[in-house]
């Protein structure tokens, strides 16, 4: 590993910095004189601080599990059709909160990413602002295997059971019928009662 050469300092720079001390140092002064005079207003100041402290270090904890939580994929378009959900249009905040995502920019490479495109003004939540319109939300993928035939299966066709004939014959085994849609009707034998939809 080398060692990156520094450029000696300037006079400017090391003016600027003793400066910097010399109202460091002057502020000090003036803190400890009003802390003697005035000591509720140390404590005014004091109290200012630490909750000042208290802030930065909640933020800091807050930031710092956020970026743990960045390492867990967000399945972004899955989010975006939740909230299009009947037709709506999704802000890009509303996108950013739903996702946990730590700002508009993440939201707007993800949808970048997936080809989706990102309009300047929907009107969603009553608020105006640039998000996806709901006719650029992607469709459901298409299932793997389609078992519909593509036609109604609202009549029985023809079977090749023996005991057709036979009204009040023991009929043996059901018979299963595909009604599309990976749904079947089951007919059993051996019941009487008849149905019609």
């Amino acid at each position: 590993m080398t060692a990156v050469e520094q450029p000696p300092a300037t006079e400017v720079e090391v003016g600027n910095r003793v400066a910097g001390y010399v109202v460091l140092a002057v502020a000090t002064a003036g803190a400890g004189a009003v802390a003697v005079v005035h000591p509720e207003a140390a404590y005014f100041v004091t109290g200012l601080l630490a909750s000042a402290g208290v802030r930065k270090a909640h933020g800091w904890v807050i930031a710092r599990r956020n970026s743990a939580d960045e390492a867990e994929p967000v399945d972004l378009v899955a989010v975006l059709r939740d909230l299009a959900a009947g037709g709506k249009h999704v802000r890009l905040t509303q996108l950013q909160v739903a996702a946990g995502l730590p700002d508009t920019k993440a939201v707007r490479a993800l949808l970048d990413e997936a080809g989706i495109p990102v309009r300047t003004g929907v009107r969603a939540g009553g608020k105006n602002g640039p998000g996806v319109h709901h006719d650029d939300v992607p469709p459901l993928p298409a299932p793997e295997s389609d078992t519909s035939s593509g036609g109604c299966l609202c009549s029985s066709t023809a079977n090749t059971n023996a005991n057709k004939g036979q009204p009040n014959a023991v009929r043996e085994g059901l018979s299963v019928e595909a009604i599309g849609q990976a749904g079947s009707v089951i007919r059993d034998p051996a019941e009487r009662r008849a149905y019609t939809v």
